[in-house]
């Protein structure tokens, strides 16, 4: 328990040292609340992304959308600058400011808790997340151990992408989660809702963070596509 207190309290050292506006800040810890540190941090009052978009789904616009897939992305790109890898990029770490601003939270902890319990419990852990989580993930033999990587952060944005976009989860027909992983298996992708009105443009992005490992896009193409997507969108405005 000591060695493992040890490697958390290094790991939110390295959190405490992340300065970017679209990432969570860490602003101490806290015991006594179990085995291992607690973390303090600001409220975000408009919580998880998720709810948010359930929420606000008939209010936000095409641009109050883009904007929070760019928070998103920029967030992204600083953690992947900084070697970090999310491991666990869903609707319920993302977190909504009061402003509507979004940022990303608990990052890293899931490759912690991988090391210090076994594979059985990460499976577990991510059952709930697993509309967002890499295919690849649930393709490992049994006892093999599973390899997060900048990768798998991209195909979960590609669902990030869906989600915000239609405002509904992947995969959101499939109420049962043991029944979203068959189709996670057998490599069938979410769908946009029928009523949805996702551009081919975009659409095609999507499907090409969920391509195998090495032909998604990096980080930084994500950034510059969604930057591209705000100006097209700024200049319809501006026309209108």
């Amino acid at each position: 328990m000591r060695k493992n207190a040890k490697r958390v309290r290094r790991e939110l050292k390295v959190w405490g040292r992340l300065k970017h506006d679209k990432i969570l800040p860490l602003w101490g810890v806290a015991n006594d609340f179990g085995p291992y540190p607690a973390m303090i941090c600001p409220w975000a009052d408009n919580g998880a992304l998720t709810g948010f978009l359930e929420r606000q789904q008939d209010k936000l616009s095409s641009q109050d959308k883009f904007l929070l897939l760019n928070d998103i992305a920029l967030g992204l790109q600083y953690l992947h600058s900084k070697s970090v890898v999310h491991g666990d990029l869903t609707g319920s770490n993302i977190l909504i400011y009061g402003n509507g601003r979004a940022c990303l939270a608990d990052f890293g902890l899931s490759t912690i808790i991988l090391e210090f319990i076994g594979n059985s419990y990460f499976t577990s852990s991510i059952r709930g997340n697993i509309r967002w989580v890499a295919a690849e993930l649930f393709d490992a033999p049994e006892g093999y151990e599973i390899s997060l990587s900048t990768e798998c952060d991209i195909y979960s944005f590609g669902s990030i992408i869906l989600q915000v976009l239609t405002c509904k989860v992947p995969y959101y027909s499939v109420k049962r989660d043991i029944t979203v992983l068959g189709q996670v298996i057998k490599g069938i992708k979410p769908e946009p809702p029928k009523e949805s009105r996702i551009s081919p443009g975009h659409w095609e992005f999507i499907q090409r963070c969920w391509l195998p490992r090495a032909s998604r896009p990096p980080v930084g193409e994500i950034v510059t596509f969604v930057a591209c997507e705000r100006q097209v969108l700024s200049s319809c405005v501006a026309v209108l």
